[in-house]
């Protein structure tokens, strides 16, 4: 009698491997990496896509031989290859050790970076290795920091550029599925410069820019203000300090705030970046709206610099949201909420709890701001 049932439990055995081996291919196509790139999983998705199509196509033409249909995965594997290219790159990045230098240079001079849990840590370090492996930054007058770099108007060091990339991993920790455009260079500069010729004149007081389409520009010692070395609260006499007019600006967070102002937009920038739907788009006109009626009625905590227009408001808004969030969130709540849905941070959460000791709400007054351009 088991004779007679062999065959159809060696089907069935046969069947239940062949559906493992699907189960097991479909798991490993969907899987997220070790890091959690989603955008490497969308990719193996698309290409197997892409492959199965091609195979389809390759078999519907009457005179293709039936053995060339197969040919069609390898349209899919070049597809992965080529589309992807950057995702593996990443991954690659993300693999390799976060170095001791980098790691002490956030501890000491990114205050976030202490305020965050030990897995929100190693993303944020993600997000630094990612941005110097992917970005490119110069010094003014040349092309790196060593003994080459002759006619190098800055020394433009290690730490420097941990500072400028941690700018830029502070937007990007809450939202890992977002990419800044790596075909901006970054120039450093040593000092202020001057808007309409780039030059550093006496009287020059731009310290950051974003072109449209082109670089963007920093004065170095404007990153350094940014990230100032923090003191000891009983040496230095701050515990009881009260809190700036406005947010401590931040050149490394306003530009970053502009870059992602550029997206998808054909070299404008509005105020309102088209990562966000319609609908919540149309909040955030109307919200900038509001806020630059209490800037100009002096009844607002943002740097009066966004007066010049919805683009600057929307950087200064930026500044202020990780700046001085705990202020912002209690006299702007509906700003302080779409920002923290735009980034997915709530940085006032994560403040420590003797970095405001007394809270006051400042009003507007006639001084001179920092002044950036976009």
């Amino acid at each position: 009698m088991s004779s007679v049932h062999k065959p159809e439990v060696t089907a069935g055995a046969s069947e239940r491997r062949i559906g493992a081996r699907v189960a097991s291919f479909f798991n490993r196509l969907t899987a997220l990496s070790p890091h959690g790139s989603a955008a490497l999983r969308d990719y193996r998705i698309l290409s197997s896509l892409v492959g199965l199509s091609a195979v389809v196509a390759l078999a519907a033409i009457p005179a293709m031989p039936v053995w060339a249909a197969p040919l069609g995965l390898v349209v899919g594997g070049l597809y992965y290859l080529i589309f992807a290219r950057r995702e593996r790159r990443r991954m690659q990045l993300l693999r390799q050790p976060f170095p001791d230098a980098w790691r002490d240079t956030l501890q000491r001079r990114v205050p976030l970076y202490s305020q965050l849990t030990e897995t929100e840590q190693r993303r944020f370090e993600g997000e630094v290795a990612v941005f110097l492996g992917e970005q490119r930054i110069y010094a003014l007058g040349g092309l790196d920091d060593g003994p080459s770099a002759d006619g190098a108007q800055v020394r433009l060091t290690d730490e420097h550029r941990v500072l400028i990339a941690a700018s830029a991993a502070i937007l990007l920790l809450g939202r890992p599925d977002w990419r800044l455009p790596t075909e901006r260079d970054i120039v450093v500069y040593p000092s202020s410069f001057a808007e309409e010729t780039y030059s550093m004149e006496s009287n020059a007081h731009t310290i950051g820019m974003v072109h449209a389409q082109g670089p963007i520009l920093f004065a170095i010692d404007a990153i350094e203000r940014s990230f100032p070395r923090r003191p000891s609260y009983l040496s230095s006499g701050l515990l009881f300090q009260a809190a700036p007019q406005f947010a401590q600006s931040h050149v490394g967070l306003h530009e970053f705030a502009h870059v992602l102002d550029f997206l998808g937009q054909q070299g404008r920038s509005t105020g309102v970046p088209v990562l966000l739907p319609p609908s919540v788009q149309r909040q955030w006109h109307q919200q900038l709206s509001v806020e630059r009626d209490r800037l100009m009625e002096g009844n607002s905590v943002l740097n009066p610099y966004g007066l010049k227009n919805e683009a600057e408001l929307f950087a200064v808004s930026v500044e202020s949201f990780f700046q001085d969030a705990q202020r912002l969130r209690s006299h702007h709540p509906e700003l302080y909420g779409l920002l923290a849905d735009f980034f997915n941070q709530d940085p006032a959460s994560r403040s420590l709890p003797m970095t405001a000791v007394a809270s006051f709400r400042p009003w507007f007054a006639l001084g001179s701001s920092v002044r950036y351009t976009a």
